[in-house]
C-alpha cells in the first residue's frame, strides 16, 4: 500500500473512491511509508492472474479507527468465463480488531485448491463500521503455499 492512484492503491479499484484514503501518520502504518484506510461500507478489491492447482497463502495486517469497525477478506477464484469459486473467507467482527495506535493484528488463511481451470484471483475486502470510524489496512500478500 505504498503506490496510490488518487486516494485509492495503485492495481486496486474501491466502489466508493471518496471513502479511500492514503494515511502515513505515525502509529497508522504497519511497514513502509503508508497504508489504505477504508470507510463503511467501502469495498476494496484486485484480481491478479494466478495458475490453476495451487494452494495460496493470503495475509495482511489490519487495525481499527474506533471500537465498531468489522472486516470481512475474501479470495475467489475465477475461470475465463468469469465464473467464480469461493475459496476463503476471513471475518473479523466489530470490536475484536486492534483499534490502538501502533498495534495491527496479523491475518493469515490459505485457500483451497484453486480449480484446474482458474485463471485469476479475485481478492476484495469489505468493511462495515459505525459512525466516522474506519479500517487501516497494510502489507497485503499472496503467495503460492
Amino acid at each position: 500500500m505504498e503506490s496510490f492512484s488518487g486516494t485509492v492503491p495503485t492495481g486496486w479499484s474501491a466502489n466508493i473512491a471518496t471513502q479511500v484514503s492514503q494515511v502515513t501518520q505515525q502509529g497508522r502504518v504497519h511497514s513502509g511509508n503508508s497504508a489504505v484506510n477504508l470507510e463503511d461500507g467501502t469495498v476494496l478489491s484486485q484480481s491478479v492472474s494466478i495458475n490453476g492447482g495451487c494452494y495460496y497463502a493470503f495475509s495482511f495486517f489490519a487495525r481499527s479507527e474506533g471500537a465498531n469497525a468489522a472486516l470481512t477478506a475474501t479470495v475467489s477464484f475465477l475461470n475465463a468465463e468469469d465464473a467464480v469459486t469461493d475459496s476463503l473467507t476471513i471475518a473479523i467482527r466489530a470490536q475484536d480488531l486492534p483499534n490502538d495506535n501502533r498495534e495491527f493484528a496479523y491475518y493469515r488463511g490459505i485457500t483451497g485448491l484453486a480449480p484446474n481451470d482458474t485463471v485469476s484471483v479475485r481478492i476484495r475486502f469489505t468493511v462495515a463500521a459505525q459512525g466516522s470510524q474506519s479500517i487501516d489496512l497494510d502489507d497485503v500478500s499472496l503467495t503460492v503455499a
